[in-house]
This record gives structure tokens, C-alpha cells and sequence, in this order.
């Protein structure tokens, strides 16, 4: 093979090298359009009011990567999984993970579901227009309402 043609070659394979970094940078590279959940700050899920139009927009969806922490609400199961409603009124796909089943196992030995109340933390993520909930800790915290006033001084005068 002559010189010449050798480095041609040569600077062919190295401009195809050359390319292929790139492709393989801009590849893994996010997209121009998107924002790492990072960037939000430090959003919660009591951020979000329904006070004005835009505010309820966002209160039916939140935006990728809010935590939420110590929500209090209770699970609506449906199918093999669950949905967290909060206090607060919203809905938040369960996705699965070893929390979510230890929930629905609870769920099924009880006919009514809404009474049960837990306090979850989690990140929320979105899919097609609507929220889902990886939990991270979900207390239960009790089957039964608490007690109205009047039950409590009931109580404790029968103590004294």
C-alpha cells in the first residue's frame, strides 16, 4: 500500500472516530427543552395552592421531582396497585416498589379503604399527563377518625 493512501485512510478513520464522539456526546447530552428536576429548587407539594387560574392548573399535576413530605391522605386501591389521594385532594399513582405492596396488602384486609390514613413521603414523577408517586415511607397511622372534644372530655371525667 503507498504512503499516500495509507494516510488517507488513516484520516479517514480519524474523522470517523472524531464523529462518532460527538454523536456519542450529543447523544447522552439532555435534550435543549429539558429542565433537570434539580433546577425547580427545592419544591414541596404544599408550594401548590389553588388560589389563582394558573395555580389550579398546577394543583391537579406537579412538576417532576417535587418531594413530598409527610403528606397525609389515604390509598384508593385499584387493581395489583394503589393511589395515594391526599388530604389536599390529589391523586397520585403508586408506583410499584416494596412500600406500595406492603400498602396494598393492608388494603386488602380492610372493606373500607378511606378510612385508613397514612403519611407518605416520596418523589413525584409525571407520564402522559398525570402524576405518580414512588413512595419512600408510608406510616399508617390509624383505621379510625380521632376523637371529637366532646369524646375526650367524656374520657377523661370517666378517668377522674
Amino acid at each position: 500500500m503507498s504512503r499516500k493512501r495509507f494516510h488517507w485512510i488513516e484520516g479517514v478513520l480519524v474523522a470517523t472516530l472524531l464523529l462518532a464522539v460527538a454523536w456519542m456526546n450529543r447523544s447522552h447530552a439532555a435534550p435543549d427543552e429539558f429542565t433537570p428536576p434539580e433546577s425547580y429548587g427545592s419544591r414541596s407539594i404544599s408550594t401548590f395552592s389553588s388560589s389563582s387560574g394558573e395555580a389550579e392548573v398546577n394543583a391537579r399535576r406537579l412538576r417532576e421531582g417535587t418531594e413530598i413530605s409527610s403528606q397525609t391522605g389515604y390509598f384508593r386501591q385499584d387493581g395489583d396497585g394503589a393511589t395515594f389521594v391526599t388530604d389536599d385532594g390529589y391523586e397520585l399513582g403508586g408506583l410499584p416498589n416494596l412500600n406500595l405492596e406492603r400498602i396494598v396488602r393492608t388494603l386488602k384486609t380492610s372493606d373500607e379503604t378511606s378510612a385508613i390514613r397514612w403519611r407518605v413521603n416520596g418523589t413525584i414523577t409525571e407520564f402522559s399527563g398525570r402524576n405518580y408517586l414512588l413512595i419512600t415511607r408510608a406510616v399508617y397511622k390509624s383505621a379510625a377518625p380521632p376523637p371529637t372534644p366532646e369524646q375526650i372530655t367524656t374520657l377523661s371525667e370517666e378517668v377522674e
